[in-house]
């Protein structure tokens, strides 16, 4: 009988080979070469110092320009506020008397319900917000023409007329600077 074919030994992969070196040598044999050394790579530069110094300064510049625009804001409407105007209210018309309706200081509603004609009031208006009116109402049947006017500075700011029994004239202002 014959005898089937041996099959060779397998071979080992190189690293296992008794005399395999690695290519530099071996630290313990002589003449050992070490691997080149390599460059260590530049050290990274910080970002975020940088990035934290631009936010102090963006928020500096907007507390500086916020102080400013609040200062210049403060000392206008400051100013506005303790500006004072002095209005005079006046009611003329055919009738004896008139119920006239005004706003006085500080924005109080005042009445007279049988205001003598020609009526005349000076009234100092203060504050932020600077609002005047008058309402002028003819009392009774037969009553003529009325004429509310709103005057400062000398000037007529605002005037209105009606006729006519229980009608009533009125006039108001906002706005100060005169015509």
């Amino acid at each position: 009988m014959t005898q089937p074919p041996q099959n060779p030994p397998p071979q080992q992969p190189n690293w296992q080979q008794p005399n395999w070196q690695p290519p530099y040598g071996h630290p313990q044999q002589p003449g050992y070469v070490p691997y080149p050394p390599q460059p260590l790579p530049p050290p990274k530069k910080k970002v975020w110092p940088w990035i934290l110094l631009a936010g102090v300064v963006v928020l500096a510049l907007f507390a500086g320009c916020a102080v400013r625009v609040g200062t210049a804001v403060y000392s206008v409407v400051d100013e506005q506020a303790k500006r004072e105007i002095v209005v005079t209210y006046e009611v003329t018309g055919d009738a004896a008397v008139a119920l006239v309706t005004y706003t006085g200081n500080n924005s109080t509603t005042e009445q007279l319900a049988a205001a003598a004609l020609p009526w005349r009031k000076n009234v100092t208006v203060t504050g932020l917000v600077k609002y005047t009116s008058i309402t002028a109402t003819n009392p009774r049947p037969g009553a003529g023409m009325l004429t509310c006017k709103i005057i400062a500075d000398g000037k007529i700011l605002t005037e209105k007329t009606i006729t006519g029994a229980g009608a009533s004239a009125s006039c108001e202002q906002t706005h100060f600077e005169t015509k």
